[in-house]
């Protein structure tokens, strides 16, 4: 799909786009090969209708996490939280546990993933680009930044805000219900991606002699 976007002249920052004209073509062309034209336009019509009926559903619930999600960043309890954490996470983080910004950076990234917060994208993006102005592209700074994209990406959190809002819009009966699989799946996950990231490591370092090269 990529060869494709760039051979029609969209670039690299339009994949999404042809993904999306494929499915359109693909979908309108067997609509009117199979006779089914009335449906695809009922189908798109009612996929608008819920869709703007979903928005707004959400809006309310999403303008509430967000307003707490501010409340916790301004009264200093994610920093707070981070400080808490930073011991624990040393060893996880070997080549900066020295570095206090970064340490701090990576903890508050975390915090924010485990709560569900948003801004864990930007804290995680500070907490790479510090890593990488300390350390540059050197093993340490690879290390660092595979284990916290593992452990952002794996997804434990132990509330879900996202999901259960959705759930909650869509008329769900008992929308948290969710978190404490959730819980336990991202758990599991992160668990998972961090123990292969050691194993993959150490046999790395043997086959190349003890050099750590990224």
């Amino acid at each position: 799909m990529y060869e494709l976007s760039v051979y029609l002249g969209l670039g690299e920052g339009c994949v999404m786009n042809a993904v999306w004209l494929v499915l359109i073509i693909s979908g309108s062309v067997v609509a009117l090969m199979t006779g089914n034209v009335d449906a695809l336009m009922s189908s798109v019509l009612e996929g608008a209708y819920d869709a703007v009926q979903l928005v707004i559903g959400l809006a309310g619930i999403f303008c509430l996490w967000v307003g707490i999600e501010r409340l916790a960043n301004e009264s200093g309890l994610i920093d707070a939280l981070a400080r808490v954490t930073r011991p624990v996470l040393g060893p996880l983080f070997p080549h900066v546990k020295d570095e206090e910004k970064i340490m701090g950076a990576i903890s508050a990234t975390i915090i924010s993933n485990i709560l569900g917060l948003s801004s864990q994208t930007p804290l995680g993006l500070k907490a790479m680009a510090q890593i990488r102005q300390v350390h540059g592209e050197t093993y340490q700074a690879i290390h660092s930044m595979i284990t916290l994209v593992i452990i952002s990406a794996a997804g434990f959190c132990i509330f879900p805000s996202g999901v259960i809002a959705l759930r909650a819009a869509l008329g769900s009966q008992n929308p948290a219900i969710v978190a404490g699989p959730t819980a336990v799946a991202g758990l599991v996950s992160t668990c998972a991606g961090l123990l292969a990231h050691r194993l993959f490591s150490k046999r790395w370092d043997e086959t190349q002699g003890g050099s750590k090269l990224p």
